[in-house]
């Protein structure tokens, strides 16, 4: 195909979000590409067939573990093949809510060395009515997740208030001061609005 296969990761502690804003991005700006779904996400609800089958997309389900640790091999073998397979145009891997961001851009990392890939953009979704409760309960493993990515989509928003939303923002800038934060309720958000905003890419 000749152009770099690019690889999406979409991260986020479990209820943010993130299988919803999936569904949006491809919904609107990667109907016309040949993209397979890598999901780490067991326990939870994930892509339905529905939606796989309408939109042509290809999937993988990592369920046994994290895809960072326990599940290591099982994610490399398969991030491999689909590679070596040349038809696919785009890689989304949506973590375990659980999943350490840092140590899965590092695998990523390692497949760019010797293969035709490109990791693109790194999508953490925070749940803004829970930043609070889960930086007490899971400190420096939560951080982790905003510390990493490149663009910070808040939801929920429209359940705070500006002050309350404000404050999450100001938070979030402490521990990451170059990523994008979209605020925009997910009413009116889409596709396009977050595209526009231009991805900054990965540099970790």
């Amino acid at each position: 195909m000749g152009d770099k296969i690019k690889i999406d990761i979409y991260s986020g502690f479990f209820g943010a979000g993130k299988t919803t804003l999936i569904k949006k991005i491809i919904n609107e700006n990667l109907n016309n590409k040949k993209v397979m779904i890598i999901e780490n996400e067991f326990g939870e609800i994930g892509i339905d067939g529905i939606f796989l089958k309408n939109f042509n997309l290809q999937f993988r389900e990592i369920s046994e573990g994290c895809i960072c640790c326990s599940n290591f091999n099982d994610f490399n073998n398969t991030l491999q093949q689909i590679i070596d397979s040349k038809s696919i145009e785009r890689i989304i891997i949506e973590p375990s809510g659980v999943g350490k961001l840092s140590e899965i851009i590092k695998i990523i990392r390692k497949f760019e060395l010797n293969n035709d890939v490109q990791l693109n953009v790194i999508i953490t979704v925070v749940d803004v009515s829970m930043y609070d409760d889960y930086i007490d309960l899971f400190g420096e493993f939560y951080k982790d997740q905003i510390i990493y990515a490149n663009t910070i989509v808040l939801s929920r928003t429209q359940s705070v208030n500006f002050e309350e939303l404000e404050s999450v923002v100001s938070k979030i800038k402490n521990s990451n001061k170059k990523a994008n934060i979209i605020t925009t309720p997910w009413d009116n958000l889409n596709g396009d609005n977050i595209f526009s905003r231009g991805f900054r890419p990965c540099t970790k």
